[in-house]
């Protein structure tokens, strides 16, 4: 069995699904779901196009933030099958 890294397992629809949901919130742009979060808007970009890995101490303010389960989460981002 293969093993796959990071890297290899991008998903171009990581970024759609962050836009999509961070839209639903009612946030309009990156900046401010950035700004009305507190995190870092070059961080969270990486992030969603999988530049970075997403630190699992984001991840519970992501998720709360908008309203998603861990699971959804590292599904859209290719950590979780």
């Amino acid at each position: 069995v293969e093993r796959r890294t990071f890297r290899q397992q991008l998903l171009p629809w990581a970024i759609d699904w962050f836009v999509s949901m961070y839209q639903k919130r009612g946030y309009k742009s990156l900046n401010q779901f950035a700004m009305a979060t507190g995190m870092q808007k070059s961080s969270l970009s990486r992030y969603f196009h999988q530049q970075r890995q997403l630190p699992s101490g984001m991840m519970a303010k992501l998720c709360q933030e908008l309203k998603v389960t861990p699971n959804e989460m590292m599904r859209a981002l290719g950590m979780w099958q």
